[in-house]
């Protein structure tokens, strides 16, 4: 299977950047994530167990914090790696 990817990227106020987490929250509480970017479309539907990586920068001229969540319909593992 051909791998698929999008992306959006640009620059949004706070609460318009928390409306957007918060609303792809529910989808993954719901079993089942709908992304567009422009024309590119894709419905992701996250396992029960998720590999999560959520880092945090902090320079002298920016901050960010980049989370990453992936899985595998097939793999059933369980486990915190890391340290939050």
């Amino acid at each position: 299977m051909q791998t698929k990817t999008t992306r959006m990227v640009g620059v949004m106020e706070v609460g318009e950047v928390a409306d957007r987490l918060e609303a792809l929250a529910r989808e993954l509480r719901a079993g089942s994530l709908g992304l567009h970017a422009g024309r590119a479309r894709m419905q992701l539907s996250p396992a029960v167990m998720l590999d999560v990586e959520i880092r945090g920068s902090q320079g002298q001229d920016r901050e960010g914090v980049d989370v990453r969540l992936s899985w595998s319909p097939y793999r059933h593992e369980s486990g915190t790696r890391g340290e939050f």
